[in-house]
This record gives structure tokens, sequence and C-alpha cells, in this order.
């Protein structure tokens, strides 16, 4: 509620900045108290002075991002199926449970979220660009499947995924040792389990290493941003597609797995933008 409430207030200050640059707040009176006022361009300024900094930065990320979606033809079909993917996901068919997802989500309208997913599409095409996958690479791909059935154990460090990976290997139970030893509250309780997943729903590194196993083998310490992983695989499932129908898909996944870090880029559209601030009290936002 509290974010609903601050992106209100926001679009206030936005709308009523827009008149006060004509000139044609500073008699207008929004509030009487005890024979007090309260002018427009006196809320105007309270909410440049409490909130300006959110709302031109905010701005200023839309315009970038809405560029750069210009620029790599992002198109509104690219978000529509974006958002397809997100109602699938959680199951919701109808408008309202969308909405109402949303909501609790912290978004104040649709509007809101496709403006979300424009930027990640955006983040995401700019971060594999150079990426060039193989044919060789798409042909692993296939091989291995499209889906796996996989169990891990993860730990904080390094150290104390290899004295796990030594008893395993020295005949001890891999789901007990996860029971015990494993931070992931989720597949720990289950001996590790992680179910069933395609690509793409898992951290790269964790993904690229769990595909390449044979079935029934473990893994070396994977490294990822959530601390190391010994994996273990128990089934696979392949493709029922050929392999040029799921060609152009697994290319777009092997791509994301290489692709530069999300936030890296990020910040590099913001910092390669041509960003001039006219208005000095905001202009330290931006050193370009």
């Amino acid at each position: 509620m509290k974010k609903i409430i601050t992106a209100l207030a926001l679009t206030s200050l936005i709308a009523l900045t827009a008149c006060n640059g004509n000139g044609e707040t500073d008699g207008k009176v929004t509030a009487e108290i005890e024979g007090k006022t309260i002018t427009e361009a006196e809320f105007v300024e309270a909410l440049k002075e409490k909130h300006g900094e959110t709302v031109l930065l905010s701005l200023v990320q839309d315009k970038v991002f809405s560029a750069q979606a210009e620029r790599l033809n992002i198109s509104e079909e690219d978000i529509e199926s974006e958002l397809a993917k997100v109602r699938e996901a959680y199951d919701l068919t109808e408008d309202e449970d969308f909405l109402n997802f949303l909501t609790m989500q912290g978004f104040a309208s649709e509007e809101d979220f496709r403006e979300l997913v424009m930027q990640h599409l955006v983040v995401q095409k700019v971060a594999v660009e150079g990426v060039v996958v193989t044919e060789e690479e798409l042909r692993a791909a296939y091989d291995a499947g499209k889906e796996i059935e996989a169990s891990h154990i993860l730990v904080e460090d390094l150290e104390t995924a290899q004295e796990l990976l030594a008893k395993i290997n020295q005949g001890e139970d891999f789901a007990e040792l996860a029971q015990e030893y494993s931070i992931d509250p989720g597949s720990g309780a289950m001996g590790g389990s992680l179910g069933s997943f395609e690509r793409g729903r898992m951290v790269p590194e964790f993904e690229e290493a769990a595909f390449s196993l044979e079935i029934g083998k473990i893994s070396e310490p994977v490294q990822s941003d959530f601390g190391y992983h010994i994996i273990k695989v128990t089934d696979r499932k392949p493709f029922e597609e050929s392999f040029e129908d799921v060609k152009d898909d697994l290319e777009e996944l092997l791509a994301r797995g290489q692709a530069r870090p999300l936030d890296e880029v990020q910040r590099e559209l913001m910092d390669n933008a041509k960003i001039q601030i006219k208005d000095e009290q905001f202009n330290h936002l931006f050193n370009n």
C-alpha cells in the first residue's frame, strides 16, 4: 500500500509540475486551514523537495529504456508475450486475478508492470549482444534433453562442499546429507530434491553443470551467487520436438546463459545515455 500511495504522490507531482511551468498554480489554493492557505505552488515545491529526485530518476530511466526499446525493435507483442508467460506461470487466467496479483507485488497498475517488462527485455537483449551460440552447442543442448530431474546440496563455502562431496564418494547418502547440511530450506527438507525443470529456470552456472551431468552422477562443487552446489541428476526427458523446431528457443536460452550480468548492463545503459538536467536543484544526479 505504501508503494501505491507513493506512486500516486509522484504522479501528482509530475502533473502539478507541468502546470507550474506555465505559472498557473502560483495563486491557486490547494487547501485552507484555520484561515491560512496552501497554494498549489507551495504544494508542488514541497512535493519536489520530498520526492523530486525519485521522480526525476524514474522518468529519466523510463526515457532511456524507451529509446533503447525502439532501437532494439521491442514491440507491444513482445511485451504481451512476457505477460502471457507470467499469467501462465501463476495460473492467472482472469484479468481480475492478474491485477490483484500485480497489486500484491506492489504495482499501482498494469501499465507500471508493462514498463518494467519492457525494461527487462531491453536489458536482456543488450546483455546478449555479441554472444554467438555455435551449432555444436545447440546440438549438445538438444541431446542433453528438454527437462531434467535433479537434487542439490547448497552450502556457503567451498571447503564444506568438498567435505560433503568426499562423504558422498565414500558412500554416504546424498539425501540425508542434504537434509543435514543444505542451506536451501525448500529442497533441503526434501533430501535436496528440486523436482523437474527445463532450461532457463535456474541460474546459468547451476544449469550448465546440471544439464551436462549423466544420470546418477555427482558434480564437483559449482559456485553461484547463492553459494556452492553439489548436484545430482536423477532423470532426463528428451525433446519430443525436432531439433529444427526448438533450435531458435535453445539459441535464446544458451545466449542468456553466456550473457553479461544484467545489473552491469543496466548501469552501462544509464551511464552511456546523453542526459542533461536543466534544473540546478537536480543536476548533481548525472555527471554527463
